[in-house]
């Protein structure tokens, strides 16, 4: 089978494919380590349970990103209003 047939049967390009048949192994991901550690935001989440990721990312000297991130990894959901306007 040719590389455009290929393309167009698995709907990827060309180069994909061509990439693919130059070096066909698998390639390991490389991801740096966690910064936040899992037990000190769950303590700063008992501590401060209204606060916002700005102000745990402040405390925990990390970005406010990293902190939306790391708390979906443990289960936790943005804080939200118990009674609506």
């Amino acid at each position: 089978m040719s590389i455009r047939t290929a393309a167009k049967l698995y709907g990827l390009s060309p180069t994909t494919i061509a990439n693919w048949k130059k070096d066909i192994t698998i390639k390991p991901t490389n991801r740096s380590p966690r910064k936040i550690s899992d037990a000190a935001l769950k303590q700063d989440i008992a501590d401060y349970p209204d606060a916002y990721y700005y102000e745990r990312a402040t405390r925990l000297g990390c970005s406010k990103s990293g902190i939306e991130v790391a708390m979906k990894r443990l289960g936790y959901t943005r804080k939200k209003k118990s009674k609506t306007s």
